[in-house]
């Protein structure tokens, strides 16, 4: 991390009016600006109809924050990871940088709050199946080979909400927050009762999560998980049957020795995102050693979508992943995964005759760490 000395003498937490009350530090700001970049050549072997076979990207992540601390034991500041579009089709659409984290934050001994677009506790106390580098089948790889969903249904999700953290107690810490729309964040207003045929049909989000690190003797142990749940923003009739409730929990852990991790992630999104009626599952499992520069894993990652009774059979998609990383550098690392996965939820979109994907991906990365 670089860090950059920025003078200022006052933060307005509350703005309004002219008498609002400021806190005030007689301490600069200290601003660090820290990131990645990474080079990825990849290749598919795959069902998929009129794609390609290779392709090479790049991903890059800056991280940027802000912080203060008041003359009354108050710290505060600004905190953002500012990526370049991973999703736009086209070099224009590619070279456009935006904000996916960006929050204003504050704490204390009585713990911190977060305001903005950034995680739900559940999410950021998960424990997934351990990895190496790239991830093996913890990657979310759906860029290379579709948008499979390994995943609790709220993972990664930075809409704009609250969230309470509570201070760290001997290697406990909990979190709650509460998130008025899904899938809203930015600028965005969303100000919209009704959102007929949106894939963003809830509001009210509460999500409780709790996260726990120890150690005993030479065997470290780290716990994690939640649940958030919601309500529906249409409550008419016709869509209260047919869309489907929202509640998500997931349970992770994971317990290293002399080198070796070894642990696994449940999840269950039951009808979150689905028709009313349906219901989803899955669960990860991996093992990984590392030992000076080098690092190797292995994972599993599987999930189970229950359609009812719905004339549409059920989907099982998994994936199983080997993966090897090397510190050539401080700051320098290159790594590789092979992964074979199987994807019936996949029915469109395929070369004739096959009614899922399945195929092996290949990915050779070379990360800048800085």
């Amino acid at each position: 991390m670089k860090k950059i000395l920025l003078g200022t003498s006052a933060l307005v937490l509350l703005a309004g009016a002219a008498a609002a009350q400021q806190v005030t530090t007689k301490a600069p700001f200290t601003v660090t600006l820290g990131g990645s970049i990474r080079s990825d050549f990849i290749i598919v072997n795959d069902n998929a109809a009129n794609a390609s076979s290779r392709e090479a990207r790049l991903d890059y992540r800056l991280h940027l924050k802000a912080e203060a601390k008041a003359e009354n034991g108050l710290t505060y500041g600004f905190d953002a990871r500012l990526r370049n579009n991973q999703n736009g089709s086209g070099q224009a659409n590619q070279d456009v940088v935006g904000a996916d984290r960006k929050f204003v934050y504050m704490g204390g001994s009585w713990g911190k709050i977060e305001l903005g677009d950034t995680l739900a506790p559940d999410s950021n106390f998960e424990v997934q199946a351990p990895s190496v580098g790239i991830g093996q089948a913890d990657y979310a790889f759906g860029p290379s080979t579709g948008n499979y969903s390994y995943y609790h249904f709220n993972e990664g999700t930075f809409d704009t909400k609250v969230v309470y953290y509570t201070p760290v107690f001997s290697g406990f810490q909990a979190g709650i927050s509460y998130t008025p729309e899904k899938g809203s964040r930015g600028r965005d207003n969303a100000r919209s009762k009704f959102v007929t045929g949106s894939s963003n049909n809830y509001n009210d989000l509460i999500a409780l999560g709790a996260a726990y690190t120890g150690k005993f003797g030479d065997v470290g142990v780290k716990l994690g998980g939640g649940v958030e749940f919601g309500d529906e923003k249409d409550v008419s009739s016709t869509v209260k049957a047919t869309v489907g409730d929202y509640t998500v929990w997931h349970l992770g852990a994971q317990v290293s020795y002399a080198g070796f991790t070894f642990g696994g992630h449940y999840f269950d999104n039951g009808e979150s995102g689905l028709a009313k009626g349906d219901d989803q599952i899955g669960w990860q499992l991996g093992l990984t050693y590392s030992t000076g520069p080098w690092g190797v894993g292995i994972n599993y990652a599987r999930v189970d979508t229950d359609y009812a009774a719905r004339g549409r059979r059920d989907d099982t998609d998994y994936m199983v992943g080997l993966g090897a990383a090397y510190q050539l550098a401080p700051g320098l690392s290159l790594q590789a995964d092979i992964v074979k996965f199987e994807a019936e939820s996949q029915t469109t979109g395929l070369k004739a005759g096959n009614t899922k994907n399945d195929g092996t991906l290949f990915t050779f990365r070379t990360r800048v760490d800085f």
